[in-house]
């Protein structure tokens, strides 16, 4: 996963006489929302992920853990950590830049706006986990880099929790289209994406309770649940 470390790194190196305490001391004004959260979007079928709020020093505010399937879904590739600002949850960059901000509701949740306009809410709580490994792989997949990026559509269905089928759908970047994606199967920790002859075209780890992810020259690679978008 994704964290906050590294501001507080570079926080440790640019203020050596500090940084240590900064690091290591929880801060008292994070520890009252520090913890499990559900980030999601606010339409059906809109995709969810956890976020861990935490209360050690980074630049410019406390850490935070980013799970994969946040980094899948949302556009959250330069949060570095998070503070409060007039009464909102800001989610900041390693130069103290708002990310994104959550404005306090009557209700107690948060909600903030994408970039794109999006609609999106951040609720105290992690989210429920897949029942089981089986479970997670059969329906709607995505294959996508941080925040969506490029993604390509696919339908899964399990045989059980060690293998079923693949199937490429709906839009898809030319390099991964013409794969002749076929099977799924969990081995040794891995899941591997085959192809009709049994190669394996990709090979990923679990990275959270949804997302499994492999690291590409062009960075990450996620694959978890998604919406199968048309050509």
């Amino acid at each position: 996963m994704k964290t906050a470390r590294i501001g507080a790194m570079v926080l440790a190196a640019a203020l050596p006489g500090s940084a240590s305490f900064a690091a290591d001391a929880p801060l008292p004004w994070a520890k009252p929302l520090a913890g499990a959260w559900t980030l999601s979007g606010v339409t059906d079928g809109a995709p969810f992920c956890r976020l861990d709020l935490g209360t050690q020093g980074a630049i410019g505010g406390a850490s935070i853990d980013i799970s994969a399937t946040c980094r899948r879904n949302f556009p959250l590739e330069e949060v570095a950590a998070w503070t409060l600002r007039a009464d909102a949850i800001a989610l900041i960059d390693p130069l103290r830049k708002t990310v994104l901000s959550f404005r306090r509701l009557p209700d107690g949740a948060y909600s903030a706006t994408l970039p794109d306009g999006e609609q999106v809410a951040l609720d105290k709580g992690a989210p429920q986990k897949p029942k089981s490994r089986q479970a997670l792989l059969d329906g709607t997949f995505s294959l996508s880099g941080p925040d969506n990026r490029d993604a390509c559509g696919f339908v899964v269905s399990a045989r059980s929790a060690a293998a079923g089928r693949l199937e490429q759908a709906g839009a898809c970047p030319a390099r991964w289209k013409a794969k002749g994606w076929a099977a799924w199967r969990f081995d040794s920790g891995r899941l591997n994406l085959l192809a009709a002859n049994g190669a394996t075209i990709l090979s990923l780890t679990p990275a959270d309770d949804f997302t499994f992810v492999v690291e590409q020259p062009e960075g990450p690679l996620f694959f978890g649940p998604g919406v199968v978008v048309g050509h």
